[in-house]
């Protein structure tokens, strides 16, 4: 006697119907993204980090010379410099050693290519808009193995409308590629750990290796991989334990083999005494131990003191609730993220969490996602990097994918659909508060804290201001009919570079020379940098301007700066 067909539950999808709709619905939202990286991409001029990022990686490349610009290692530089370079941009006349250093660089950069500055700047940037989409494609994959289709479309869904993958999925810098290299590093050495296979352990190793060749804080990526292998051994989930043990043992040797290989193995060998360090820390190590042969490439070593000097307390203010700061703050990275991420995403966070606490299936995949999620967050708030959220960007597929789970199939089959359509409704809000940002995403705030450009007194620096406003300061002064004003820019690019007749600012009471005062939010709250000028750049300036009332501006262009008319 044969058995009966299973009926589908009334009102569903045949299975034919639904897996035409991923299909469609997977590459389209995955070229809406691109789409909208692209628009965003033509609309931002040239940002701060993005000055010195071009050219290093084209002179990384054509000239194997990795002294110009060390703070980071030289992987992600040089896939922007081969695009720079097939955009026909013309390397900078300079030497290893640069007057000034990236600034020096800049300048070079921007002197040799100011004609065709837009056009370089665009074709590179696309090269962070493919990785963007890449990494949409392995979050959206990641999350249909492990929830079913819906889950990952819904993962999907929510990195194709973040904010912060807009921002830095459209601009030349460390902060995408390191969030791709994370995610792929913590997915292939999770599934080593379960496996306990060799294989596997190779595959893990060539995501750190590149990890480490992104960025020197993929130390966090080892640190994950070996808090995973804890908690599997508590679960008593490691297959191999001393395997396991073995592997993560072998982990900073692949590190050290990939920063010495990435950097052509330059001055290894050389004794630290003749070495030049600019943290104390490494000036110390230095004097120490001054016979030491260094194991590392000179270039990388440099990145490392470079990386210890920039975090030493008091070389570098940051902002936070109305108050300059030259002190690390704690709470810096989770203010930051409930102001700059949308309240869609944060709802996303908290009904997940709800749903796992309710009795949703925790298994090894629970712990792949939150574990790497956990150290991001947790080494952020203990270092003293307080400038801005996109520190944090690694952390973001993880959680793409762990909200994800809302909608799989598995959970409580008749309140499944339930989750699912509360995860839909959040994803429709995260969408409603990105989309009206654009095509100015690294301004975005969320609606809690006043929306895009108006939480520059919660935070500010490259959460709002990166310089990234000249072109719409532009479009604003045309459609006003300004021809010149008067302006205290924070970036790295002479205005007149995109067209702007500026009376520079440096203080005091404006002249008469033009009726507008426009100023970027880094200078109208009281932070302290240097301005590029025509002659060179300026000693680090700060502004009182708080006789200038922010509801009083003319208009914000970009989201980034303030334009008042002063008579």
């Amino acid at each position: 006697m044969s058995r009966a067909r299973a009926r589908p539950p009334r009102g569903a999808a045949p299975p034919a119907r639904r897996t035409a709709w991923t299909r469609l619905l997977v590459p389209a939202l995955l070229a809406l993204h691109f789409s909208l990286l692209v628009w965003v991409a033509s609309r931002n001029s040239l940002t701060f980090d993005e000055a010195f990022h071009v050219p290093a990686g084209m002179v990384a490349l054509a000239r194997a010379d990795f002294s110009t610009s060390y703070a980071q290692p030289p992987l992600a530089r040089a896939w922007y410099g081969a695009f720079a370079l097939a955009a026909g941009a013309r390397l900078p006349d300079v030497k290893s050693e640069v007057p000034g250093g990236e600034r020096g660089l800049a300048r070079a950069f921007l002197a040799a290519n100011a004609t065709r500055l837009t056009r370089v700047l665009v074709v590179t940037r696309l090269a962070a808009a493919l990785l963007s989409v890449l990494l949409g494609l392995l979050i959206w994959r990641t999350a249909r193995r492990w929830y079913g289709r819906t889950g990952g479309l819904l993962a999907l869904a929510i990195w194709t409308f973040s904010p912060e993958a807009l921002a830095h999925g459209a601009l030349v810098g460390t902060d995408l590629p390191t969030a791709f290299v994370f995610f792929g590093g913590g997915l292939a050495g999770a599934a080593w750990l379960r496996t306990g296979r060799w294989r596997d352990w190779a595959v893990a190793a060539l995501w750190v290796a590149a990890a480490f060749l992104v960025r020197f804080s993929a130390v966090q990526l080892v640190v994950s991989l070996a808090v995973l292998a804890g908690v599997l051994a508590l679960s008593r989930r490691l297959r191999r334990p001393r395997a396991a043990l073995i592997g993560l043992a072998l982990l900073p040797l692949v590190a050290l083999l990939a920063l010495d290989a990435g950097d052509l193995f330059q001055g290894i060998g050389s004794p630290l005494g003749r070495v030049v360090f600019h943290s104390t820390t490494f000036q110390h190590l230095g004097r120490a131990l001054p016979w030491l042969p260094t194991p590392l490439a000179v270039p990388a070593l440099w990145g490392l003191d470079e990386i210890t000097f920039l975090a030493q307390p008091g070389l570098k203010s940051s902002y936070l609730l109305g108050r300059v700061l030259w002190t690390h703050a704690w709470a810096y990275f989770p203010v930051a993220v409930a102001v700059k991420w949308p309240l869609g995403l944060l709802a996303l966070i908290v009904l997940r969490a709800v749903h796992v606490a309710r009795g949703a299936r925790r298994a090894v995949r629970e712990w792949t996602l939150l574990v790497p999620t956990a150290v991001v967050l947790l080494w952020s708030m203990a270092s003293n990097l307080d400038y801005g959220v996109r520190y944090l960007l690694p952390m973001l597929p993880f959680l793409c994918v762990w909200a994800g789970g809302l909608a799989a199939p598995a959970f409580a089959r008749r309140r499944a659909r339930g989750w699912a359509i509360a995860a839909a409704l959040c994803v429709a809000a995260e969408a409603a508060e990105s989309l009206p940002a654009l095509p100015f995403p690294l301004a975005f705030f969320n609606v809690f804290a006043g929306g895009p450009g108006r939480g520059d007194r919660i935070v500010n620096d490259s959460n709002v201001d990166w310089g990234q406003g000249l072109i719409a300061l532009r479009e604003e002064m045309a459609r006003r009919g300004i021809r010149r004003i008067h302006l205290a820019y924070h970036g790295m690019v002479d205005p007149a570079l995109y067209g702007i007749d500026e009376v520079p600012f440096r203080g005091g009471m404006p002249g008469p020379e033009s009726d507008y005062f426009a100023v970027s939010s880094y200078f109208f709250v009281g932070l302290t940098a240097r301005i590029v000028g025509p002659t060179g750049d300026t000693a680090p300036l700060a502004f009182d301007l708080h006789a200038l009332d922010p509801a009083s501006a003319l208009a914000r262009p970009a989201g980034c700066m303030y334009l008042f008319k002063l008579r």
